[in-house]
């Protein structure tokens, strides 16, 4: 049976792919994405499973300069070093194929398989350490990533070795001394706040991203927003401080989500508001109205007092429903998965269809609002005891009954002022009685 790429190639089964150094026999499709697509194949001389990414023809340059660099790691000892195993790049029907090991399943899809449940420190432990190994080789190498996210971290075999990994994806990696003139690199979720502001920018960005996909495997979900960069600068302030003055100053793009003060004595600099962020850049900020759109529907419709309690027909009139919010907005990053679901009020079936697929739209990210805090805790509580469907029952037990108490929710002031290792222990601990975690060793994928 013959399936198309959306890339306008077509293959079919067993189709023959001719490369340099090994004849490949196409087996299945793995994935694709906006460079194009990867598909499962055999090695003819000894049988052996490959992956070979073919990419659009528009992307032919970027593809010769990413098996540039997989040469370059090719000297690095991939296996030594948990960096992909490049084999060979070669063309067929003018399209550039990349030849590489194939791998299991990605951190992301594995926490997705099992409901964003999350893996434990001792399970991070030995991930984080040997990615570290990877960054310390590229690093070696004057090498930059400039995509790590769970999606790019890969099991080598999640059941024969349950925590081997490798960091794969070379697509955007770049020596060092060329990295200024790149510009925008890593996913928003993922983006260091160097780059963000248009500092001076090393290796290090590979640090900041790794610290955010080791939060996610964490917390199992995205500690930072991943839709919109002016809700990430200010998750940043909120949770680690403002930067130095002495590192705003030097910013390119500074002065899009923060302003100088000239008559004060103290810090030089403030955060924008949505508002100016707006007015400095052209792009809203969607992403934050849709949530207190949302919070502004759950509170109407958990009000105690049924007699005011929202109707299903006001609900359905609702802003959060309608999405007049988005009325009149600029239709940029921070708001176009959202606004295109919905015309003049009616749900295309496109929403009703629309599944998570990667770690930049999956999960939950914190928000500094008091009242969108204490609802989305909420909400995780009750989401967590919900059983997904498609996952082993060992993730969802549920757990001993205990008496009910009142808790005393803390102040979010306090929950602000905490250390980035403390914020994510009290969210942490707020799960715990109510998701048990198993470790990765016992759990079953499918």
């Amino acid at each position: 049976m013959e399936e198309e790429v959306k890339l306008n190639l077509k293959l079919e089964k067993y189709v023959v792919l001719q490369g340099k150094l090994s004849v490949y026999h196409t087996e299945g499709f793995l994935g694709e994405g906006s460079y194009g697509t990867v598909v499962k194949c055999t090695k003819l001389d000894n049988e052996e499973l490959v992956a070979v990414k073919v990419l659009r023809k528009d992307c032919f340059k970027e593809g010769k300069k990413e098996a540039k660099i997989l040469r370059k790691i090719l000297q690095l000892d991939p296996e030594k070093n948990n960096l992909l195993k490049f084999i060979e790049s070669f063309k067929y029907k003018g399209y550039l194929c990349l030849a590489f090991e194939i791998l299991d399943v990605s951190v992301f899809d594995f926490i997705k398989s099992r409901g964003f449940v999350p893996l434990s420190l001792s399970e991070i432990r030995v991930i984080a350490q040997q990615l570290l190994v990877a960054l310390n080789a590229l690093k070696s190498a004057g090498l930059v990533h400039a995509d790590i996210k769970p999606d790019n971290i890969m099991f080598v075999n999640h059941r024969s070795q349950p925590l081997k990994v490798k960091l794969i994806d070379f697509g955007l990696a770049v020596k060092v001394s060329k990295l200024w003139f790149v510009g925008t690199v890593q996913a928003i979720g993922y983006r260091a706040p160097e780059v963000i502001l248009g500092l001076k920018m090393d290796e290090s960005v590979d640090m900041w991203s790794l610290g955010c996909s080791l939060a996610y495997m964490y917390l199992g979900y995205n500690l930072y927003p991943t839709h919109c960069v002016y809700e990430v600068i200010r998750a940043i302030v909120h949770i680690h401080g403002q930067p130095p003055d002495d590192v705003l100053k030097d910013g390119m793009d500074v002065q899009h989500f923060f302003t100088k003060l000239t008559d004060s004595s103290h810090c030089k600099f403030r955060l924008n508001t949505p508002a100016e962020y707006t007015n400095a850049t052209g792009y809203g900020t969607q992403f934050k109205s849709d949530s207190l759109g949302f919070i502004s529907l759950l509170k109407q419709m958990l009000l105690v007092d049924p007699e005011v309690r929202i109707t299903p027909g006001d609900a359905l009139s609702h802003r959060f429903i309608t999405m007049n919010n988005f009325s009149g907005e600029r239709n940029d990053s921070c708001g176009a998965s959202a606004s295109k679901m919905v015309t003049d009020g009616k749900i295309h079936e496109f929403a009703v269809n629309h599944y998570v697929t990667s770690s930049e739209e999956a999960g939950r990210t914190m928000e500094d609002t008091k009242g969108t805090l204490l609802i989305l805790w909420k909400l995780k509580l009750v989401r967590h005891q919900q059983r997904r469907p498609g996952t082993s029952s060992l993730v969802h037990r549920t757990p001993q009954a205990k008496p009910e108490r009142c808790v005393k929710t803390p102040k979010i002031k306090n929950c602000v002022s905490l250390s980035i290792i403390k914020l994510l222990n009290s969210i942490k601990s707020r799960y715990k009685d109510v998701v048990p975690v198993l470790p990765l060793s016992q759990m079953v994928h499918k």
